[in-house]
């Protein structure tokens, strides 16, 4: 019975790799008769493997040898979706572990730093480093920043503003900051042409300012101004990239499985008689007077298999 189970084993396997329905078919019979012999301690187990060695062995050796010339074939579709994973994983992890968690911290830095330009000026003194916060579109913007749309919303006619150095900040912004601890919030940031913005909401308030990197600029936005603009949260430019790929194993995985399925004619058709073959057989009787000059898996080894 341990030769019995660990042929039905291999059968399964092969079952579970075609998804072919007379290969699944064949092993579900086969288990049958093996249950038989399980359940009634008193049948000669020597009988079933008589019907192993005429039948089951047969159309196992058969389909290891199919399985392994698919296998062969499938390898370079299999490769392509590990590699496919393999992106997919690293963009994953580094997507959720970098840029969220500056996002968050950026908020802080940049109200920091709005607070400190507040200081200086009142006390006439230019102490701030700006690569504080300039870090954070240099490590972010190519890869994330929203770099379709137009820029013209982004854009301000002159006004009336305070100059820290070589930095203009509007004064009623600066005013509306001061009003509300200058705590603000990052909201997305854009990369249009070679430009850089950087779009930020005062905190407890409906008003919106951009920040203008390469002009050295802060500027409120106007509510029909921000309406034309895509405020969503920055993802990757790489998620379109990530989308194709998993769309792309998505198609490659249904491709191996139809390819699996699918067996070469003459292969199907000795399945099918050797499965009629199955079907056919009175377990209680005939079972156990197997005739080996009628048995159809003798076909099965003498397929050619080499163009299929």
């Amino acid at each position: 019975m341990s030769q019995s189970n660990r042929r039905l084993t291999k059968l399964k396997l092969l079952a579970n790799f075609f998804e072919n329905v007379d290969v699944i078919s064949i092993y579900i019979k086969t288990d049958i008769i093996h249950n038989l012999f399980q359940e009634n301690k008193g049948l000669d187990y020597s009988k079933l493997e008589l019907f192993h060695l005429q039948y089951t062995d047969s159309v196992i050796e058969l389909l290891t040898k199919i399985k392994r010339q698919k296998e062969n074939d499938l390898l370079a579709i299999i490769n392509e979706i590990d590699i496919n994973n393999k992106y997919i994983s690293s963009f994953e992890d580094k997507h959720d572990n970098s840029f969220e968690t500056d996002r968050r911290m950026y908020s802080g830095i940049f109200s920091n730093q709005l607070k400190s330009l507040y200081k200086d000026l009142t006390e006439d003194k230019f102490r701030l480093n700006w690569e504080n916060v300039l870090y954070f579109n240099k490590k972010y913007a190519t890869e994330f920043y929203r770099n379709e749309g137009d820029e013209e919303p982004l854009k301000s006619a002159a006004f009336p503003a305070y100059k820290y150095l070589d930095y203009e900040i509007e004064r009623k912004l600066l005013g509306r900051l001061n009003i509300q601890d200058f705590r603000v919030r990052f909201i997305c940031g854009y990369l249009i042409s070679t430009h850089e913005y950087e779009l930020f909401r005062v905190f407890q308030s409906d008003d919106h300012f951009i920040f203008d990197v390469e002009g050295k600029k802060m500027y409120l936005i106007d509510a029909k101004k921000l309406e034309k603009l895509d405020t969503s949260p920055n993802e990757s430019n790489q998620t379109s990239i990530v989308d194709q790929l998993k769309s792309k194993n998505e198609q490659l995985e249904e491709n191996i499985n139809q390819r699996k399925r699918i067996l070469p004619a003459e292969v199907s058709s000795v399945l099918k008689d050797y499965l009629q073959n199955l079907e056919n057989i009175d377990i209680m009787s005939t079972i156990f007077d197997i005739n080996e000059e009628t048995n159809i898996l003798r076909a099965m080894l003498n397929l050619n298999l080499n163009n299929n």
